[in-house]
């Protein structure tokens, strides 16, 4: 009998450490229940470039994973790429069509004493709705089109269409006057001309850029109109040198954009001037426009030590 008992006080003593080590494991391992309705916050579009479009959001306590999906339309359930990762609260997918448009999402992944927990997608939103987000240009309208370029813009001065180039800020060109002509038209080059200064030129494009003189106001402006209009107009630029005293001593560069509806008469400021303050940095200057007449374009500079480079040129026409 006292055996019996003595057995009977084990067995008790056992089921009751059982049932604390299983009331305590309850306790700090969560269940189904404590992930409902934990979703990312302040999911949005970090960053974006030509080929590459950036999701981030806000981390979630005892998330597991964040799976991220590229999507081609907020109604479309099968991505075009998927990832999954454990430590980050961004993602960058990478080598995209610049003008396609896309969706994207996140969820959080979790795990539980029962089993693991999907949470729900949430989506970068344009208002109520997904948005439509191209690399080239962010977030768009659903019925966005990129604009049609004028023919042979961008004008980046590499295709030279009759005689010498203009060869100095003050030389006259072709047609015997301060300009020079190329595939898009002639342009006018007040204190300017063409040059590829092999590697010195840190910010052009390919071999050409128009470089403006140190010291002088300075301008480049188009000799011709074109008829559509312009819904854009674009163009960089930068610093010449890196290494050239006039850009090391002499910045900052101050340019201005201008546009003519009157065949160069008079001139109409485009939003307030560019501050050229950075040897390193290359400038892409975009302008969205309005505009249904026919249009010229002018970019002038102040009369700074420091010498500019204007190169890609380009006008969208309106439709």
């Amino acid at each position: 009998m006292k055996k019996r008992m003595i057995y009977c006080c084990y067995y008790t003593i056992i089921f009751t450490l059982l049932l604390a080590a299983l009331s305590c494991k309850n306790e700090s391992f969560p269940t189904i229940d404590d992930f409902q309705n934990k979703v990312p916050k302040n999911v949005h579009l970090s960053d974006y470039s030509n080929t590459s479009i950036t999701l981030a959001w806000d981390r979630i306590e005892n998330a597991a994973s964040y799976t991220v999906q590229l999507l081609e339309s907020g109604e479309s359930d099968s991505p075009i790429d998927t990832y999954t990762t454990v430590t980050k609260d961004f993602y960058r997918f990478s080598s995209l069509n610049e003008t396609d448009g896309y969706c994207l999402r996140v969820r959080a992944n979790f795990n539980s004493a029962e089993n693991p927990v999907i949470g729900d997608w949430v989506y970068i939103m344009d208002g109520q709705e997904p948005a439509r987000i191209m690399p080239k240009y962010g977030v768009v309208d659903k019925d966005f089109e990129e604009p049609e370029l004028y023919p042979n813009f961008p004008e980046g001065w590499e295709v030279h269409e009759e005689g010498a180039r203009k060869s100095s800020y003050t030389a006259l060109g072709p047609t015997g006057r301060q300009s020079d002509v190329f595939a898009s038209g002639e342009w006018i080059m007040n204190q300017a001309y063409t040059t590829n200064s092999g590697t010195a030129l840190i910010h052009k494009v390919g071999d050409f850029a128009t470089m403006m003189a140190p010291n002088q106001k300075a301008s480049l402006e188009m000799d011709f109109d074109l008829p559509y209009g312009a819904s854009k107009f674009s163009f960089i630029c930068g610093a010449a040198t890196r290494t050239n005293a006039n850009e090391i001593n002499g910045m900052p560069i101050v340019l201005t954009v201008e546009y003519s509806q009157d065949s160069g008469g008079t001139w109409t400021k485009l939003n307030n001037d560019v501050l050229i303050d950075d040897i390193e940095k290359q400038y892409t200057l975009e302008y969205d426009l309005d505009l249904k007449e026919p249009v010229r374009f002018r970019i002038s500079k102040n009369n700074s030590r420091a010498r500019p480079i204007i190169d890609e040129v380009a006008v969208y026409y309106k439709e």
